[in-house]
Formats: structure tokens, C-alpha cells, sequence
């Protein structure tokens, strides 16, 4: 009863303290609308995080998809991350807490009055000097825009023009480098310049931090020794259309299809489908393999017993045969011809065949004409030989000791001891090996 007593003084001078006469009075004047905070607050996060959020990314995804929305799409993406999602958090948090302490009967009015102060100085900064900003910021992703689908319209009509007859393809192979590399320079002055307007128009000083980063570059300067060699051999690569986006090169060691190609580096992937990524500096010879056109380059190899002319008939004609096809001859300039008898071979003749191709086609073509040989020399009876190899089981052989087992019928009728020369131990073991196997001694024999 004490206890009771207490407890009902105790939240009387609560209320009393926070200027409240009843519990009906805090209710209807703080509680209720505290509580209508709250749940607001938790509610929308609610939707956000399980709703709003998840669709955000799909529609990020599919405006990716497509060239005119990608830049949308990624800006949209961003609105998928959980840093947003804990920002958005805070922020229904301090909604949250705002409701809480207006319960409990804190003045929550400074509060209020600082984020709206606060707000009201960020949309009068807005619009006075943010909308200027921002349409820079617009002004620079136009800008983007319009150089990634110039440019590569620029650079293509430009190699093609000049361009030879029966060159598209490398030409465009080039096209496509080159455009890569020009897009890529473009997008970084536009950048870079539009990074120094936008600083000068926060009234934050450029010039000391140009100076900064000239002293930067100083120190810097001797550590990126290896950069630098890399831009400037990546600079002579393009310009001497060593390679390009597209080829089958070596390079540094490394075989593989080039994906990508700028100033600093290559990315190969090799036919495992591993990528290298190779700065180009450490590029001292390039060996492409698809420029201009291929060359199938294949050895076959027939038995010396074979009639060398006839079988090059056959050679001849089936390459004529791979060329005049309605699939495979399209990938054909000249073709695969006998060049000439390459060498004599352990058991083999090897005869060298010859002939070009698109690019990248001679693979599919070496194939293809192994294929069709093999049909014909087991249709002609022509031999291919290869290796045979003979596997004889060993058996025990008598000791070396053997001169002093089996003497001679003379030195057992003297009782004389006589030595052996080693022709003759030679022999004896050879002989006693094909007793063994029943060649020409039998048991008696060699007892004796």
C-alpha cells in the first residue's frame, strides 16, 4: 500500500514538473502525436528497406542495359547501396528519438528549431548557389555523353575512309582502339576541368592546390618512373598499330585474345579463359597473330613407302576441296597448298602445307583440314606412321661367378685348374640364358 502511494506521488510530481495537470492532459497535448512520429518513422523505414529499395536496384539494372540510360542507371544504383540505407536510417532514427524524448518530456522545441534552421539555410544556399552547381554537374554529364558517342562516330569514319579494299575487319579493329583511348582523354580533361569550376565557385582556392599537387608530382615524379614508361610505350603501341582491341598476340611471355587496351596496360585472356593484365612497359615484343590476315601452317607426316607425288596430288586437292566449301571457304584468301618437303624423319616424311586465311580462322581451319586428311588417307590406303615401341620381360640370369661353377671336362680329368677368358664367360652366359629358354640345351647339358 506504501509502495503504491509512492509511486502515484511520484508520477504526480512528474507531471506537475513537466506543467501537466493529468495524465489525459500529456496525452492529448505530447503523447499522441510522439507516438504518431514513432510509427511513422518505423514504418517508412520499413517500406524503404523491403520494398522501395529492392525495386530501386532492378530499375538501376535495366537502365544499365541500355547506352542512352546507363548514366541514369548508375546515379539510380547508387539509392541501392547500404550506405544509403544507413543514411536513410539515421534519419527515420532521429525521427525516432525526436517522438521518444517528446514522451519522456524533454523540450524537443531547440531541437526542431536547429534542423529547421538548418534546413532552411541549405535550401536558401541551393537555390542561390547550389542550382548553380548543379547544372554545372549537368552541364559536365551532357558534355560526357555527347564526346562517348561523337567521338567513336569520328574515329570510325576517319580510319575507314582511309581504309584499303578487303581491310574492314582490321580497320574496325583499329577504330574501335583508338576510340577507347580518345573517349577515355576527353572524359578525364572534361572532368578535371569541370572539378576546378565547381571548386572556384565553393570560393575554395585552386591555386594552392595546384601548387600542391606540383610538388606532389615532384616526389612522386621518381617513384612513378615505371608509369610513365608505360604511358609512353603504351602511346607508341597505338600509334604504330602494333595491335588492337580484337588480335591474338604474345606478349611478355603471355598468349591471348586482347580485351582491352589503353595507355598504362593490355589485358590478355588466354585459352584457359585466365586474363593478364600486362603493363605496357614491360611489352619488348609483340607477336600478333591476327593482323591483316592468318596463315594455317600444317605438317604432315607419310610412311617412306608411300608415292610422294601422289600423295601431294592428294594434299593439293584437298586443300582446293576446303577452299571451293560453302561454310569454310569463306574464310579462305588462298588455299592450303603443299610448299614442300620439309624434312626425313625417323619414320616419317614430313611434307609442309600452306595457306591464308581471315584472321583468327586458321585455328578452325587447321582443324577442319587434319580432319579431312585423316578421312582421306584411310580412304586411300595411305600410311601415317607413328612410334611403335617393344616391351621384352626380362628373366634371372647365373652369376658372373659362373667360371668358377662350371669348369671344363679337361681340367676335371687333371685335377688342374685353368682360367677362362672373358670371351668365353660371354658366351657361356649367353648360351645357359637361351637354355633356359629352351632354345638348344637341355637339362643334361647344361649339368655338364
Amino acid at each position: 500500500m506504501k509502495r503504491k502511494i509512492f509511486m502515484n506521488s511520484f508520477f504526480d510530481s512528474l507531471l506537475k514538473y513537466f506543467g501537466y495537470t493529468s495524465w489525459e492532459e500529456w496525452f492529448l497535448q505530447e503523447a499522441i502525436w510522439a507516438m504518431t512520429s514513432i510509427v511513422i518513422g518505423i514504418a517508412a523505414w520499413f517500406v524503404f528497406h523491403h520494398y522501395i529499395r529492392p525495386r530501386l536496384g532492378n530499375f538501376s539494372k535495366s537502365l544499365i542495359k541500355k547506352d542512352e540510360t546507363r548514366d541514369f542507371g548508375i546515379f539510380v544504383g547508387l539509392l541501392d547501396t547500404k550506405f544509403f540505407d544507413f543514411l536513410i536510417l539515421i534519419l527515420f532514427g532521429s525521427i525516432v528519438s525526436v517522438g521518444i524524448f517528446s514522451i519522456i518530456g524533454f523540450d524537443v522545441t531547440p531541437i526542431i528549431s536547429y534542423i529547421t534552421e538548418r534546413l532552411l539555410s541549405l535550401a536558401h544556399w541551393f537555390f542561390s548557389e547550389g542550382i548553380i552547381i548543379f547544372v554545372m554537374i549537368l552541364i559536365l554529364w551532357i558534355l560526357i555523353r555527347i564526346v562517348r558517342r561523337i567521338i567513336p562516330k569520328i574515329v570510325t569514319s576517319f580510319v575507314l575512309g582511309r581504309a584499303e579494299y578487303g581491310e574492314h575487319e582490321e580497320a574496325e579493329k583499329e577504330a574501335n582502339t583508338l576510340s577507347k583511348v580518345f573517349t577515355g582523354g576527353a572524359v578525364i580533361i572534361i572532368l578535371i576541368t569541370g572539378l576546378f569550376m565547381i571548386l572556384t565557385k565553393l570560393e575554395i582556392p585552386v591555386g594552392p592546390i595546384l601548387a600542391g599537387f606540383g610538388v606532389a608530382g615532384i616526389a612522386v615524379g621518381f617513384g612513378a618512373q615505371h608509369l610513365v614508361r608505360d604511358i609512353i610505350s603504351g602511346i607508341f603501341i597505338i600509334a604504330e598499330n602494333q595491335y588492337r582491341t580484337g588480335d591474338v598476340v604474345g606478349i611478355a611471355g603471355q598468349v591471348g585474345f586482347v580485351e582491352d587496351l589503353n595507355l598504362r596496360r593490355t589485358i590478355l585472356r588466354d585459352l584457359e579463359g585466365t586474363v593478364h593484365v600486362i603493363p605496357n612497359g614491360e611489352v619488348t615484343v609483340s607477336s600478333n597473330r591476327t593482323k591483316n590476315y592468318s596463315r594455317v601452317v600444317l605438317d604432315v607426316g607419310v610412311a617412306y613407302k608411300e608415292n610422294l607425288e601422289r600423295v601431294i596430288f592428294i594434299l593439293n586437292q584437298i586443300g582446293n576441296e576446303i577452299a571451293a566449301d560453302p561454310v569454310f571457304g569463306l574464310y579462305i584468301i588462298t588455299a592450303p597448298q603443299v610448299l614442300r618437303i620439309q624434312s626425313f624423319d625417323d619414320s616419317a616424311i614430313t611434307i609442309k602445307m600452306m595457306g591464308d586465311c581471315k584472321p583468327m580462322k586458321q585455328w578452325q581451319l587447321r582443324g577442319e583440314l587434319l580432319r579431312r586428311i585423316k578421312a582421306r588417307f584411310d580412304l586411300e590406303g595411305i600410311e601415317i606412321p607413328f612410334p611403335h615401341q617393344t616391351v621384352y620381360w626380362g628373366v634371372d640370369q647365373p652369376s658372373l661367378t659362373i667360371q668358377e661353377k662350371i669348369p671344363s671336362k679337361n681340367t676335371k680329368k687333371s685335377g688342374v685348374q685353368t682360367s677362362t677368358k672373358p670371351e668365353d664367360i660371354e658366351q657361356m652366359l649367353a648360351q645357359i640364358a637361351l637354355a633356359k629358354r629352351g632354345s638348344i640345351w637341355n637339362e643334361k647339358d647344361i649339368d655338364e
